[in-house]
């Protein structure tokens, strides 16, 4: 009895971990909700009666990731943006890693690079359709110098668009937009099988399954919406009425416990 009872605090404990963990993150931008999965143990002895046997417990089979997509904000920001529809951006980790996120809560550096807040780059394609070859930093440099009859010019940034189908554009104080290719977008074939890696990021996993990496709005892949951010998918009410259950669960073991400690000790007092 002490270990299904053990086994019934460890599990009701999990699920509240668990949804702390959501809890905290309910304004975190682009943050996906994980739930527990649990499943009863029965002795696996094959001469044991169906008809008698009792279970052994519970044990947390999985802790699972729901990969909905969340509300969109409208920021106002060019360089915020959130996917409509399927896909993660591609981050470079700056040395050619990849990692994948919904977060779009990008801004310039010095160097021009388009960043999310740990750094990490954004990429981009050469073109909206499916590519093959490795997605590449976005850089929007500050500067832009033009040779004309051998005379350099150098203008300045004056602003930045991002169609929704990631397509980037530059302005500059010659008001001439020079394009810079699209906004990377990486589909897998089973998104929760994605490995979070913290920072708002993922990577990829044997359950993921390899990356289709695309511009926005080819086929699979969702439309960017510049200006806007993805919010959290977690709803509090629920994740509250789940904490309340969980707590529930977990007091009735701990009662459950504490008679079978109290029972034992009249017993063995008897002795």
């Amino acid at each position: 009895m002490l270990s299904v009872t053990m086994a019934g605090l460890n599990a009701a404990q999990k699920e509240m971990n668990v949804t702390s963990n959501n809890l905290a993150n309910a304004s975190t931008v682009g943050f996906k909700r994980s739930y527990a999965n649990f499943g009863d143990v029965f002795s696996s002895d094959p001469a044991a009666n169906p008809k008698t046997s009792v279970g052994s417990g519970v044990l947390t089979s999985s802790i699972a990731r729901d990969t909905t997509a969340g509300a969109l904000k409208t920021t106002g920001r060019v360089t915020d943006m959130a996917i409509d529809g399927r896909g993660f951006f591609v981050l470079d980790d700056g040395s050619g890693g990849l990692t994948y996120s919904r977060a779009g809560n990008f801004s310039l550096d010095v160097d021009g690079y388009v960043v999310d807040p740990g750094g990490y780059q954004a990429c981009c394609v050469a073109d909206g359709s499916l590519t093959t070859g490795t997605p590449e930093p976005l850089q929007i440099s500050p500067t832009k110098t033009i040779t004309t009859d051998g005379v350099d010019a150098t203008y300045v940034l004056q602003g930045i668009s991002i169609g929704s189908d990631g397509a980037v554009a530059a302005t500059y104080s010659n008001s001439v937009a020079y394009d810079l290719g699209y906004i990377a977008l990486a589909t897998f074939p089973n998104d929760g099988g994605l490995k979070a890696i913290g920072g708002n990021r993922f990577s990829a996993t044997g359950l993921s399954g390899d990356p289709t990496t695309s511009g926005a709005g080819a086929p699979n892949a969702g439309n960017i919406m510049s200006g806007a951010l993805e919010q959290a998918n977690v709803d509090i009410t629920n994740e509250l009425m789940d904490m309340i259950r969980a707590q529930q669960v977990y007091n009735g073991n701990a009662r459950m416990l504490q008679t079978t400690v109290e029972t034992v000790s009249r017993i063995t007092d008897k002795l």
